[in-house]
């Protein structure tokens, strides 16, 4: 089985929380593709970001560590990072008109819906969207 990770999944790799155990076997162990948006990317740095320069949670330190982490897992991983199409934007666009989404969660749905690829699972820690995922044919993980 191959996996869509969103960023709420994906953070847990990087930010100890419940759930992280379960993202950190997918992205260890499948030996299935794994693949996430380019959003994820920044969006992963800018949840970090937050954490040591608003939050206070981490150190300067902790937060290049953890950047650092990120950027390693992408090249040792072999995790697959797909680009934002216009295709996804339009299906993004859809997914919105028939239910309010938020648009970062619409344009990352859209991608898995629109991934060519069989037998994938959307992994996201947002339940929400886990349901929107699911009722658009979608199988889901929420860990």
């Amino acid at each position: 089985m191959s996996f869509f990770i969103d960023t709420s999944a994906l953070f847990k790799r990087y930010q100890p929380e419940r759930g992280t155990d379960l993202v950190c076997k997918i992205l260890e162990e499948s030996k299935q593709p794994v693949f996430i948006s380019s959003i994820s990317i920044i969006e992963i740095v800018s949840n970090l970001k937050r954490l040591f320069e608003i939050d206070k949670i981490t150190t300067e330190e902790q937060f290049q560590q953890q950047r650092a982490f990120f950027y390693q897992d992408i090249n040792t991983l072999g995790i697959t990072i797909l680009d934002v199409t216009a295709e996804d934007i339009i299906k993004a666009d859809n997914l919105i008109m028939e239910r309010y989404m938020k648009p970062i969660d619409s344009i990352q749905l859209a991608i898995a819906l629109n991934l060519e690829h069989d037998n994938i699972t959307f992994v996201s820690s947002d339940q929400r969207l886990c349901n929107i995922a699911e009722t658009e044919g979608l199988p889901t993980l929420n860990p």
